[in-house]
């Protein structure tokens, strides 16, 4: 009687195993019905005060803020150098700030263009995740292969009015 009971055993832990296997196969096999395809991505999305970061440490800040159907902003200033490649091999911070007089979206990334003067910069921003960013230089004579700057975000709200 006791080895009838112990195989009873075997053979319930065997079939609930079992049945533990297809049933954890079939979750992997069938799609999701209920998975939805991500957002786009809108201009509001990059919204709020994005810090430059080189090696872990902030050189530049950036605020982004909703007017209208566009953003606007202002950056405070910097310098990069790059090596012939396009690698970053130093950045660090100037005094004064530049305004970001225009932003559009394309393919999924904000395009800004900022405006010292009569100097004027393009960048690329990408959203690699609502709290970071890769921001590139854009348009003509911007290098095919350079490193991008990595963007960390501060806030996405307007500070609380005054």
């Amino acid at each position: 009687m006791a080895l009838l009971k112990m195989k009873f055993v075997v053979w319930r832990v065997a079939l609930t195993g079992f049945l533990l296997l297809c049933g954890v196969r079939a979750a992997i096999a069938q799609p999701r019905a209920n998975s939805a395809a991500p957002a786009p991505v809108k201009a509001k999305d990059f919204a709020g005060t994005w810090n430059w970061m080189f090696r872990d440490k902030r050189f530049a800040t950036m605020t982004l803020q909703p007017k209208g159907d566009q953003l606007t902003g202002t950056m405070t200033n910097g310098h990069i150098d790059m090596d012939e490649l396009g690698k970053i091999t130093n950045a660090s911070s100037a005094t004064g700030s530049t305004p970001i007089v225009k932003t559009t979206m394309e393919d999924g990334r904000l395009i800004l263009l900022a405006k010292d003067g009569d100097h004027e910069t393009e960048f690329a921003m990408t959203l690699t995740s609502p709290f970071t960013a890769e921001l590139r230089f854009h348009g003509d004579g911007a290098r095919a292969r350079a490193d991008p700057i990595r963007l960390e975000k501060v806030w996405s709200e307007p500070p609380v009015p005054q």
